[in-house]
């Protein structure tokens, strides 16, 4: 026998949910320029909810116009507010006290190009410097980073493979990167 079990809602901050639950965004992008992207996202679990236009666009050097952020600054800022919501969203279970919360980011890559091949994109350091303003132990600074870390969802994605699938005909191929 199959039983759905729902997640309760913990009323204390109306923000946590115990048991598992789905976190689900869908994106639509279509190309509108030299390489500039438009997209609609939005999260469609837990909740659906707004629906927003994001573009990006790379500089002139990478064949673009530079009318809107590069994908790479998107990425980024993606990863740096979900960690800083996460820090402020577990800041409470964890003990800690958080005022005035500034992070500053590096992300470095580096590009491989071998001959007259595409280059290969490598991921090389990312650093998040972190400072706010609390009583807290320093242990208890640290396990609150540890927390958020883990509960930032665009932090998490660095973990896990990414598949590409192509329409081809009425099925979808799945790309092997090798």
């Amino acid at each position: 026998m199959n039983v759905t079990v729902k997640p309760e809602y913990i009323e204390a901050d109306g923000t946590t949910l115990t048991g598992r639950f789905p976190v689900s965004f869908e994106l639509e992008g279509y190309s509108s320029g030299k390489r500039r992207n438009d997209v609609k996202v939005g999260m469609v679990e837990p909740a659906r909810l707004q629906l927003w236009d994001l573009a990006s666009d790379e500089g002139r050097f990478h064949g673009g116009d530079e009318t809107a952020p590069k994908p790479l600054a998107l990425f980024t800022a993606g990863v740096v507010t979900c960690f800083m919501t996460q820090m402020r969203t577990f800041a409470r279970q964890c003990g800690v006290q958080v005022r005035g919360l500034n992070t500053k980011a590096r992300f470095e890559w580096y590009a491989q190009r071998n001959g007259q091949d595409p280059y290969v994109a490598h991921p090389n350091k990312f650093v998040l410097d972190i400072e706010f303003d609390t009583d807290s132990s320093l242990e208890a600074q640290k396990h609150l980073i540890r927390t958020a870390a883990k509960g930032c969802f665009a932090e998490q994605i660095l973990s896990v493979d990414l598949v590409h699938r192509l329409k081809h005909g009425d099925e979808w191929v799945v790309c092997e990167l090798d």
